[in-house]
């Protein structure tokens, strides 16, 4: 998928939630229907996208965040018995911990997808990272506001720009 210019504010702003929240990588789904779907995935392997399937909304924990309209937090991906669904991508991977805020329409009405900062090792998130991503989510709405909301069945990923990728793989790791 080529990213437009938008699109490359919303990375450079998922990439921001990441950098700033400590962690590894983050993530932007979108929703579509009743189903989530991968938008912006920053420094996440693509064996974790593929490893944690099709998530609708309600399921693993990006869906429980929307469903509740509120944040979700898995602090250990491989015990966590309301990730099993989604268990595969974090045992194929790096990924072991994450939190999740749902992003709202500007109005505060419909959540349009989940804003999620993931952990290599089990972390609980503090109140202020919490309070931090539901800013970027409202910006992120906005800006998706601005463009027109629309799904895209082929997500963009991002890296940071001081590492390199290598098939979907970073090549440093925490």
């Amino acid at each position: 998928m080529t990213a437009g210019p938008l699109d490359t504010y919303l990375e450079k702003m998922v990439g921001q939630a990441c950098e700033i929240a400590g962690a590894h990588g983050a993530t932007l789904f979108l929703t579509d229907g009743d189903v989530l779907r991968p938008y912006i995935i920053y420094n996440i392997p693509e064996a974790y996208i593929a490893g944690i399937g099709e998530v609708r909304v309600g399921s693993q924990c990006c869906g429980r965040a929307v469903a509740a309209k509120k944040p979700w937090i898995v602090t250990d991906m491989l015990t966590d018995p309301l990730f099993a669904d989604g268990r595969e991508g974090a045992e194929k991977s790096l990924i072991r911990a994450a939190f999740w805020v749902p992003v709202f329409e500007t109005d505060g009405g419909k959540v349009l997808g989940s804003l999620a900062c993931h952990y290599t090792a089990p972390h609980t998130p503090g109140a202020l990272d919490i309070e931090r991503n539901q800013h970027f989510a409202r910006l992120i709405a906005i800006t998706l506001k601005s463009r027109g909301f629309v799904t895209s069945s082929q997500p963009i990923f991002a890296w940071p720009a001081d590492r390199a990728r290598d098939a979907g793989q970073p090549v440093i790791a925490d």
